[in-house]
Formats: C-alpha cells, structure tokens, sequence
C-alpha cells in the first residue's frame, strides 16, 4: 500500500509541497484550515471585487515559484504573459527620483541604471554604484549587521530613495534591524545573475487563481485529497503513525508536513517532544505587520505606470490595478511593516496615503476604501536568525514555509522552493 502523507496547510508552501507528493505518486492529502486556499497570499471579495489579502509582485529571480505557476497553468505555459505582467524594473518615485535598468547583462543593467537615474548627483551615482560592487563581491563576508549600518555610508537620498524601500520591500522589516546579510543575498540574486531575474511580476489574477487553485485542482486530478476548513487539533504518535485530530475525529499518516505560518506551529505539534527544540526557537520570532490600502476611484482615473515608489508618508508603494486585473481606478497603496501603524483611525490613514499622491498628481473623489491588514505578515528578517531545516528530529515530520532555511526572506520563493524541498526530502525518507 501507498504510505499516505498529509500536508497541513492550503497557503504557496502546503500547496507546492501537496502537488510535488501527487506528481510523485504519493497518497496525499492536503488540509487547510480556512476556507480559500493560499494562505496569507490569497483572494479576496471586496465590494463585489476580488481583490487580495495582500497587494503581491514577483521577481524574475522566483524561479520556482514561475516553474510551478507554469506547471499548473498549461494554457500560459509558453506564454506566462497571460497570468503576470512582466516588466524591466523601474523605481520611478515621482516627482523626484527615477531608477531604470536597461536591457544589458547583469550586473551592468543597474550600474548604468544608477549612472543614468533621475534625481541623483554625480556623487550620489558613483557611490550607488562603488557600494553595490562591492556588496555583490562580498555577499556572505563579514558579521551579519543591520540593512542600517550596511548602508550607513551611502548618501542620505540613496538611503531614502533607494536602499530603504528596497529593504522594505523585500525583507519586509524596518532597515534599523534588519539583516545585512539577507538584503545583499536578495540583492545578488536580482542583480548579480541574469538580467532578467530583476525584472518586476505583477499578477493579473487574483493570487488564489494564480497558483493555489490550480494547484489544488491538479493534486485532484492525481487522486490526491483536499480538505478546506478543516483545523488540526492536534497530533499524536500512535502505533508507528502521526494521528491528526480534527472536529470531525481522526486521521493517521505515514508521514506530515507541517506547512503553517511559524506562529501556529506548536499549536498543532506542541504534543511532539522532538519539535519542542524548534517551537521554542520559532517562540522567539518578531513578526511585521503588512496593510494594503485599496482605495477605489473613478475608472478614467489612471496612474502612469503599474506601481510608483511613494515618499513623505506611511506606504512605500502604490499600484494601479487598473494596469493589471482590469479594475480601473483601483489603487493599492501597500505600507510595510506597519505595525506602529496599526492603533490610528483609518480615516487617518486614507488622508496621509492620498497625501502622498497629491505632491505629483491630482486625485478625484474616492468612491469606496477598504483596509487589509495582515498583522503578522510576515517574521521580522533579523541579524543570524535561527531558521529550521524542512527535517525534524522526528523521522515522520517535516516543515514546510518561507521561515526554514533557506536564501530568502518570507516571500512566495521562500515558500514555493520550502515547499517543494519538503516534499522530496520526505519522499527520501520512504
């Protein structure tokens, strides 16, 4: 008989590791306990629109995560166009600072990008470009420090133009504390590969539709299982297997991959004595809070570019759904780590965002808003985080998410690549 395996968790891990165990021919059985699939990446209904928990982008540098999305997509497979909108990065922060890199081979794309930005001084574009030389040549030398104290010597309007938004973006956590070392692994990996690994992704679908629902329609067509709103009470070793408890009763499998948020983790295995090590570990973990800010006004009102870099207030970045999911007039106004945020009136909030867009454009009337706050988005990318491997002390259990071990910060790489490394490492152990 096929050993049966449950993975538990319906979010871009739990369903790359699912559909990687059903490709293989693997008993699966994969368990969410919401009711969408996805995870903390996931669709949404908004007045009447479906929108997402959080406003998304991807790099060209997401390998896996463009794999699976083609995968399970056939009908864009030779032309990923139909699912994202894939365009040469562009830092355009009006009305004062653009950034462009052309189409050159990497990393001269961003050294000419830098030389030929809008809003920098000479000596701005030369110091740009001597510090990312060097931080792509010393990736992974000297003691891991704050993004803050990394780029300490750059001048103030690259540090607020440029490499604090970045950090922003991309680890999610605030550049005082966070890791020096994470920032120029992403930055090698955008810059110092292919040139089109820097390029920008925008979904053109909601992100449920974009790779968990196709997902979890092919694990089904590989006679695999899927069960939503089914929460996990807890598990326990019995007679050589894992026994999950649900509300409706219980379940036994030869193995499971525990593929949750860190936070939920010891939840459902703090029964385990072997992931005891790890649950207090991920105990330690600070988490970052992400807003998205969807503010709905009249369909002829158009941003010039798919998403604009924002200064002077509490969002980094906007984006025009109108240029993406066919929702004119729909902007999405997305603030990181936004947990000192999270005690104001939203009626604050929407004067400070539209704010920001009235120093270079001029705003009709809104017709609706709407904030999503995922209070802990993500956990805060520190200096030597201890993250765990996608093995357990327990030769039945496995990990899976964008918090084990791995090159990236929390991002749908981190997950997708987590999830699939997961899988394989449990079929290993059959």
């Amino acid at each position: 008989m096929k050993p049966r395996v449950a993975v538990i968790g319906g979010g871009w891990a739990g369903c790359a590791a699912g559909l990687s165990l059903a490709e293989a021919g693997v008993d699966v059985t994969l368990i969410e306990a919401g009711n969408t699939w996805g995870g903390r990446a996931r669709g949404v209904k908004v007045h009447g629109h479906t929108l997402d928990n959080g406003q998304h982008i991807l790099l060209g540098a997401y390998t896996q995560t463009l794999a699976l999305i083609a995968a399970v997509n056939p009908e864009s497979s030779h032309s990923i166009d139909t699912r994202l909108l894939r365009l040469p990065l562009t830092l355009d922060q009006p009305p004062n600072f653009m950034l462009a890199c052309p189409k050159l081979p990497a990393p001269l794309h961003l050294l000419v990008g830098l030389m030929t930005a809008r809003g920098l001084t000479i000596f701005d574009k030369l110091a740009a470009a001597r510090w990312v030389n060097n931080a792509l040549k010393n990736r992974d030398s000297g003691p891991d420090t704050s993004v803050t104290d990394l780029i300490a010597n750059q001048p103030q309007t690259l540090r607020t133009c440029l490499w604090q938004p970045l950090c922003l973006a991309a680890l999610n956590t605030p550049p005082e504390y966070a890791s020096a070392k994470v920032f120029k692994q992403v930055l090698a990996a955008a810059f110092g590969k292919v040139r089109d690994f820097s390029d920008l992704l925008f979904p053109r679908t909601d992100l449920t539709r974009l790779f968990p629902q196709p997902a979890v329609q092919r694990i089904l067509e590989l006679n695999g299982k899927t069960c939503l709103q089914t929460r996990i009470k807890g598990m326990q070793l019995e007679a050589g297997k894992i026994e999950l408890n649900t509300l409706r009763g219980c379940s036994s499998y030869d193995r499971v991959i525990i593929a949750v948020a860190p936070q939920h983790l010891a939840k459902i295995g703090g029964g385990i004595a072997e992931l005891a090590e790890i649950t207090r570990t991920i105990g330690a973990y600070r988490y970052e809070a992400i807003a998205t800010v969807y503010i709905q006004y009249p369909n002829k009102f158009r941003l010039p570019r798919p998403m604009l870099a924002l200064t002077g207030g509490p969002a980094q970045f906007v984006f025009d759904r109108g240029h993406t999911h066919g929702q004119p007039g729909l902007l999405a106004f997305v603030v990181s780590a936004a947990s000192n945020l999270l005690g104001r009136q939203q009626s604050e909030w929407y004067a400070q965002l539209e704010s920001q867009l009235l120093s270079f454009c001029t705003l009709p009337t809104a017709l609706w808003r709407k904030v999503i706050v995922e209070k802990q988005a993500t956990y805060s990318c520190v200096p030597n985080m201890p993250r765990p491997e996608n093995h357990t002390p327990h030769p039945l259990i496995f990990l899976a998410g964008d918090y084990t071990a791995g090159a990236y910060p929390a991002t749908l790489e981190s997950a997708t690549t987590s999830g699939v490394k997961s899988a394989q490492t449990l079929i290993n152990s059959l």
